[in-house]
């Protein structure tokens, strides 16, 4: 079953393609068959691979070693985006054994990573692509209509420890392992890396817990009124404002971080409409409390 359909996939994106103009872009491409076929490459990969300790790094098998698939270092994770199913890969080496541990990031917290980036060819080659050797703070908002399994992939990971002797801050025991994304978690079929399975070598140093970017006294990630673990898709207001982005989420002209009736800071637990006792305020055009 499983060959065919990877066989209609094949036809199908042959199809598509054929049925294109000359742009790298089709405006029709089918990104369900095109997940089939990258899940398909990933595991190939997985099966002919081992990770090296020693070279820290991954390596075709040669002697025998265990395979990256049967590895209990590896997760496989599915997440829907884009209404599609897709699998990706994480080899958690070291999760991380920070000094404060803040526990894990979430999909829309900034993060200070290094990686290694390479696209897997077949499989056994790999290409390199980019080497961030200095950590750098990413934004979400950076990425969200870039490479969104990144911010999935970057959750199995704990922060580090920041180190100051006197100079340059250093880090360590920081999160670390790699990721295997699909391309429809990547650039998708366009982008600098069209239809490439990426594969991510990382450190994760520290980031940001409960990152808010509107400032409305809301974490982020709380800003996920679907609990769908996808903040970038609720818009209570219809306003084209994402939750997490809206300083008003209800659109009634009071400022969501002043509709906190109690004064105890979050506005997530003031309920004042007896109709609505689930509703909180916050999002209850209705009830326009203000500080």
């Amino acid at each position: 079953m499983t060959k065919i359909k990877y066989l209609f996939a094949l036809i199908a994106l042959a199809f598509f393609y054929a049925c294109g103009d000359d742009d790298a872009t089709v405006v029709n491409f089918d990104h369900e068959a095109q997940a089939i076929i990258d899940n398909d490459s990933i595991v190939k990969f997985l099966k002919n691979n081992y990770f090296n300790e020693d070279n820290d790094s991954i390596m075709p098998i040669k002697n025998g070693e265990s395979a990256l698939f049967t590895d209990s270092r590896l997760l496989t994770k599915v997440v829907n985006e884009y209404g599609i199913d897709y699998t990706y890969y994480v080899f958690v080496q070291n999760e991380g054994t920070p000094n404060i541990d803040k526990g894990f990031p979430t999909v829309i917290d900034s993060i200070f990573p290094i990686y290694k980036l390479r696209t897997i060819l077949n499989a056994t080659e790999v290409k390199k692509q980019q080497d961030l050797t200095s950590p750098t703070w990413f934004n979400p908002l950076d990425i969200i209509n870039g490479v969104r399994g990144w911010l999935h992939a970057f959750t199995h990971f704990k922060n580090g420890n920041n180190i100051t002797n006197n100079g340059p801050i250093t880090y360590e025991n920081g999160g670390k392992g790699f990721f295997i994304l699909p391309s429809g978690l990547s650039y998708r079929n366009s982008g600098s890396l069209p239809n490439k399975i990426l594969l991510y070598y990382i450190e994760l140093f520290d980031f940001i817990e409960n990152t808010d970017h509107d400032r409305d006294k809301i974490p982020s990630f709380y800003e996920d009124i679907d609990e769908d673990g996808i903040p970038w898709n609720d818009d209570t207001d219809g306003d084209g404002i994402l939750n997490f982005l809206d300083t008003d989420d209800d659109n009634d002209l009071i400022p969501t971080r002043d509709e906190d009736a109690n004064g105890d800071g979050d506005p997530r637990n003031d309920f004042s409409d007896p109709n609505n006792p689930t509703l909180p305020d916050y999002l209850n055009r209705k009830v326009r409390n203000q500080k």
